[in-house]
C-alpha cells in the first residue's frame, strides 16, 4: 500500500515510516518539503543499515494525503485539527488513522481534554467532508520511541476503533507487521474517548513513578 504520514519528521511518525516501509511505499509529509525530502534520506539510511529494502519519498502533507491509500496524522492534536482542515479537499476513498489524544497540562499533570464531539478521532470525522473515507482511531498509547527503535520488540496492545470494518481489518494487518503488536477490536469510532483517555493517565503514572514509555498490555 501507499501510505503517507503526515508530520513524519518528528519521533511520532519515524516509528510507523521504518516500522512499515519494508512492505509497502511510504510517503514523508510535511510543510517543509525540502525538510521532508531530507528526513526520507535519513530513513532509508536507517533501514539500509538494518540490511531492508525500502521505499520512501518525502513531499508535501497535501500531495502525500492525495497520492496514499493510508493516511497516519503523525501530530498532536491541535495541529492535527488544523492539517485534516487543509487536506479534506483531496481526500476521497483513503483511510485516515487518527493517533491524536486532545490533552492539555494542569499543573503537574494531564488531563483528557475531548471537544464537544466526544474525542478526537470524531472530532476529526466531523472535519472530513467524503463519506468515502474511512477514519480508523489506533496506536494513542504505543511508546513512539519503542517504535522507532528498529531492534525493539514492543509488547503491548493496539485497541482499533472505527466505524467501518474493512478499515479497522486493513488497520488491524498493518498493526500485527510490528513484531509483538497485537491489534485489538477497540469498537466503533465513538469509543475512542475510552483509548484516548488512556494516554495522559499513563504519562501522569509515568511521571509520578519515574517510569517511561509506558503502554498498555491486556493479560
Amino acid at each position: 500500500m501507499k501510505i503517507a504520514i503526515l508530520g513524519g519528521t518528528g519521533k511520532m511518525g519515524e516509528g510507523f515510516a521504518c516500522r512499515w516501509a519494508p512492505n509497502h511505499e511510504i510517503y514523508i509529509g510535511s510543510r517543509d518539503i525540502d525538510k521532508a525530502r531530507e528526513t526520507a534520506k535519513n530513513y532509508t539510511q536507517k533501514l539500509v543499515n538494518h540490511g531492508a529494502k525500502c521505499d520512501i519519498s518525502g513531499m508535501s502533507n497535501i500531495s502525500a494525503a492525495e497520492n496514499a491509500d493510508v493516511v497516519v496524522l503523525a501530530i498532536p492534536y491541535d495541529a492535527a485539527i488544523d492539517l485534516v482542515k487543509c487536506i479534506q479537499s483531496v481526500l476521497r476513498d483513503q483511510i485516515v488513522i487518527s493517533i491524536v489524544v486532545p490533552m492539555t497540562k494542569v499543573t503537574r499533570r494531564l488531563e483528557y481534554t475531548p471537544p464537544t464531539e466526544g474525542c478526537g478521532a470524531s472530532h476529526i470525522r466531523g472535519i472530513i467532508k467524503s463519506p468515502t473515507v474511512k477514519i480508523v482511531s489506533a496506536y494513542q498509547n504505543v511508546s513512539y520511541n519503542k517504535l522507532s527503535d528498529l531492534d525493539l520488540c514492543i509488547e503491548c496492545d493496539v485497541m482499533i476503533c472505527s466505524d467501518d470494518i474493512e478499515a479497522k481489518k486493513i488497520v488491524m494487518s498493518l498493526t500485527r507487521e510490528i513484531p509483538n503488536l497485537r491489534p485489538l477490536d477497540g469498537g466503533s469510532l465513538c469509543e475512542s474517548c475510552n483509548v484516548e483517555s488512556l494516554t495522559p493517565f499513563l504519562i501522569n503514572v509515568a511521571i509520578r513513578n519515574g517510569l517511561s514509555d509506558l503502554s498498555v498490555k491486556l493479560i
